[in-house]
């Protein structure tokens, strides 16, 4: 099963995606198939994944910057995924594991490459359940008006470790239909590609071991986290007060392995971005 990470012209992100492909090989080795989907046209990127050994992807969006909203610009390769079934380098797997730039591959996973979910698989977010300020989402899709009732209250499944079923997405065209969806409702969102996988799909995404995407600053990470995500503080984070109260149990040590994976040259650059 290919690995799929999905960037756009944030060199910070670049840098993300190549320390975690390293990782991954660490526990895989090089031939483990890896797949870097970019959204942008900037040439020093696209050499920067090809400098990696990774497989790259140079993709149109649908929801590109003239459909997203501005103020999630800055995270714009992080709608990518919800599009996965149309990237033609992806069009002959049924099955992929998407993770965000922002991993760390602590130990192997091989228990999860095996599974084959209805639509998707996803772990349950660390937060408390939140309730929306609409009951109901509508889009029209090929002439047809469709609704998406709101659960209430809503449990967040992240979106930063994700096993899409492409097969399921792309039969008669679902995957247009999400993304029609998508487009027609960007502006109720609160949390990027995340929120919108969430209300779409509910309770058709099932669950993945918490091991799977595992942040840092739980105090199981170093023992029992397999895929560790650094939400929240990424490895430069360490002085925004925003992040203090996530800076803790393991993620003093989780960012040394990181930046262990670092060139000198590399880790300088990342050094100055603290």
């Amino acid at each position: 099963m290919k690995i799929v990470f999905c960037i756009d012209d944030n060199p910070r992100y670049l840098m993300l995606a190549r320390v975690a492909v390293r990782s991954l090989r660490r526990l895989y080795g090089d031939s483990v198939p890896v797949l870097c989907v970019y959204g942008g046209q900037d040439e020093s990127v696209m050499q920067g994944v090809r400098d990696e050994g990774i497989a790259l992807s140079c993709y149109a969006p649908v929801l590109n910057r003239d459909v997203v909203p501005a103020q999630f610009h800055r995270a714009i390769g992080a709608f990518l995924k919800l599009e996965l079934a149309l990237v033609p380098e992806l069009a002959e797997d049924d099955f992929v594991l998407y993770c965000d730039s922002d991993i760390y591959f602590h130990s192997r996973f091989d228990d999860l490459l095996e599974i084959r979910p209805p639509y998707m698989s996803m772990a349950r977010e660390d937060t408390a359940p939140f309730f929306h300020n609409v009951e109901q989402m509508e889009y029209q899709y090929r002439g047809k008006r469709y609704v998406v009732p709101m659960p209430f209250p809503i449990w967040t499944y992240s979106s930063g470790v994700v096993l899409f079923n492409l097969a399921r997405l792309r039969r008669l065209d679902y995957i247009r239909n999400f993304l029609a969806y998508c487009e027609q409702n960007l502006h109720h969102i609160g949390n990027l590609d995340q929120s919108l996988l969430n209300y779409f799909f509910g309770k058709r995404i099932t669950k993945l071991p918490p091991s799977c995407n595992c942040p840092p600053y739980r105090k199981e990470a170093r023992r029992e986290g397999r895929i560790i995500h650094f939400h929240g503080p990424k490895p430069w984070d360490i002085r925004p007060a925003l992040w203090k109260d996530l800076r803790i149990n393991h993620y003093a040590w989780f960012r040394e392995r990181w930046y262990d994976l670092l060139s000198p040259e590399e880790a300088a650059l990342v050094r100055s971005w603290e």
